[in-house]
């Protein structure tokens, strides 16, 4: 089936991974501190946005690598970490998935997964704003060619943006061909820089793949209080409005109704693990 909905059984399958990964986390003494929407849910709606679905949160990143090396004790208990690890996985930061579950968001992307939280590293510095700012530009530049790389564009796809002379899309198309022959190059040389900022500390801290501009104070992530979320909580920053005020601006008005859209997904079935062929034959 196809799915762009924000249905109530995908938030109630959505909050019982998020409940897990908070247990986990906690039994395992690793840190999170929700963030984005999922901040913005607790304090405006007291849980989901209701046109949203997913679950952001921040891990510092010692917790962070850490957690990425623990699918041992996670698939046992129906779970697993994704990660750049995984080969055609399509995003620089982590999840915590359930493994009784399928979505495959976006078609061109042939990856599978299961009911999901989103994980991101979160890096510490202490280096003037335009420094981290052009980091975080400079990590999108070389995670969009690994994307580019593991994208499954068909050539009715090329002959269609030739033929309304969409010179972008086309040389995207082209870039394409050329880089799908080794993705992994593309892939090592966003984890190659990744290297160089890791591990440090200091009085400011971003998640380098996010929000170019938008630098937070460390202090927001160490200092957290639990707000209230669906029947469960999650820990957020204390001084919530100033990080939001930073993300949003004015966070408690609403944004225009054309505006309230969910994350898409091409496929997903909240019941079982499927396989690609397994879905491509129910089309």
């Amino acid at each position: 089936m196809e799915e762009n909905s924000t249905s109530q059984q995908m938030k109630d399958a959505l909050l019982e991974t998020f409940k897990f990964t908070k247990q986990f986390l906690a039994q395992h003494n690793l840190r999170y501190i929700a963030c984005g929407g999922t901040v913005l849910g607790a304090v405006r709606h007291k849980g989901f946005i209701p046109w949203d679905d997913d679950i952001d949160i921040y891990m510092p990143r010692a917790d962070y690598n850490r957690l990425l090396d623990m699918n041992d004790q996670l698939q046992p208990l129906g779970y697993e970490v994704i990660s750049c690890r995984d080969k055609g996985y399509y995003m620089p930061f982590a999840k915590i998935s359930s493994l009784s579950s399928t979505i495959w968001e976006f078609q061109r992307l042939p990856f599978l997964m299961g009911v999901y939280v989103d994980i991101f590293p979160l890096d510490e510095f202490e280096e003037p704003d335009q420094v981290i700012t052009a980091r975080q530009y400079r990590s999108h530049y070389f995670f969009d060619k690994y994307i580019n790389a593991v994208s499954s564009y068909p050539f009715r796809f090329f002959l269609q943006r030739l033929q309304h002379l969409d010179i972008h899309q086309m040389g995207l198309y082209l870039l394409h061909l050329y880089r799908r022959r080794n993705p992994q190059r593309y892939l090592q040389a966003f984890l190659d820089f990744e290297k160089t900022y890791t591990g440090g500390t200091g009085s400011k801290c971003v998640c380098v793949t996010q929000w170019e501009g938008r630098i937070f104070q460390t202090e927001w992530f160490t200092d957290v209080i639990e707000l209230p979320f669906e029947d469960t909580t999650v820990t957020a920053p204390r001084n919530y409005d100033a990080y939001l005020r930073k993300l949003y601006g004015d966070y408690m008005q609403l944004p225009p109704v054309e505006k309230r859209i969910s994350h898409p997904h091409f496929y997903v079935d909240l019941n079982r693990r499927l396989t690609i062929p397994d879905i491509l034959a129910q089309q």
